[in-house]
């Protein structure tokens, strides 16, 4: 029977991205007008739908019980800019921890290097440890500057609750690049560590900043763009949401940079990976919805809407 004082600090992580990941799935699950509610924000809200309408467009649904529901505690779109302001911040506090052998860290890598024991599985050396710290940090500063400088600000809402879920996913996040590694940490602090770049490690890295640019490129085509434009250029032409594409690569190279000695992909941070292709593929495919009721099924007709091959 599993004894929930055991779990480990990445464990724990694991557990917070698993099951919220479920959740969303879960909402899938539900009558139309009841997911549309719960998990559409912006443009492909009843509320947003039924204004364009009012602009001579196609009519739409008319609100229903949840959508009312969920216009209580609205918050701005534009609100996305804290999910990023919160990822940098938890990289420069575990960065002075690393750097000040902090105690919070070393609460947390101690119980993490206890609970875990000599699990080759679960062991990350300090060089993985550190890219993927300085990686994740670079995805957050990159995020930052494109909400600050390069998307345009918009006032359309989305309900509180994926908000607050998008801090918890990033203040989680921002442990888990990290967790894995809290064994050589604590030993660096008592004697120098080697530092040692594996082809693993360049190879993960390399792949991170394509997937990096290819997202940037991405926003900004889509900044350019007339609002309520379907995009059609670059790999527009091939994906409904190829930013989403990337940013699921950018953690699934994460987790491959960050990955125990032996392995191929670091454990809390593909859990990671579930939650993201959970949370921007019902996305994805709610936009794919939209762009057809909008601009015709002719439009997004034989495009991937994310995965290639496969969805």
């Amino acid at each position: 029977m599993l004894n929930v004082s055991d779990l480990t600090p990445a464990e724990w992580c694991q557990i917070f991205f698993v099951a919220n990941a479920g959740f969303i799935l879960m909402l899938q699950a539900l009558p139309d007008d009841m997911r549309r509610a719960l998990m559409d924000y912006g443009a492909r809200r009843a509320t947003s739908r039924q204004a364009s309408a009012k602009k001579g467009q196609a009519e739409v649904p008319k609100e229903g019980f949840f959508d009312v529901l969920t216009s209580y505690g609205q918050v701005p779109h534009s609100w996305f800019i804290h999910f990023y302001i919160t990822s940098v911040s938890w990289s420069i506090f575990w960065g002075w921890q690393f750097v000040s052998k902090g105690s919070v860290m070393r609460a947390l890598a101690e119980r993490q290097h206890r609970a875990a024991g000599n699990e080759p599985s679960s062991e990350v050396e300090l060089t993985a440890t550190l890219v993927a710290w300085l990686l994740m940090s670079s995805q957050g500063a990159r995020r930052l500057f494109e909400c600050l400088f390069v998307t345009k600000p918009g006032s359309s809402p989305m309900w509180f609750v994926h908000w607050v879920l998008g801090l918890a996913y990033y203040t989680t996040l921002g442990i888990s690049v990290w967790i894995q590694g809290s064994g050589a940490i604590l030993r660096s602090w008592e004697s120098p560590q080697p530092i040692h770049f594996t082809p693993q490690i360049i190879i993960g890295a390399a792949v991170f900043g394509f997937a990096g640019a290819q997202q940037n490129e991405c926003h900004r085509y889509l900044a350019g763009l007339k609002k309520y434009t379907l995009p059609s250029e670059g790999w527009f032409k091939y994906f409904v949401c190829p930013h989403y594409t990337f940013e699921c690569l950018l953690y699934l190279s994460l987790a491959v940079v960050a990955a125990p000695t032996g392995c191929w992909v670091n454990g809390s941070i593909l859990c990671s990976l579930t939650f993201v292709l959970a949370n921007v593929g019902s996305t994805a495919y709610g936009t794919k919805i939209w762009y057809a009721e909008k601009f015709g099924a002719d439009k997004v007709e034989g495009k991937w809407i994310m995965i290639p091959f496969v969805f």
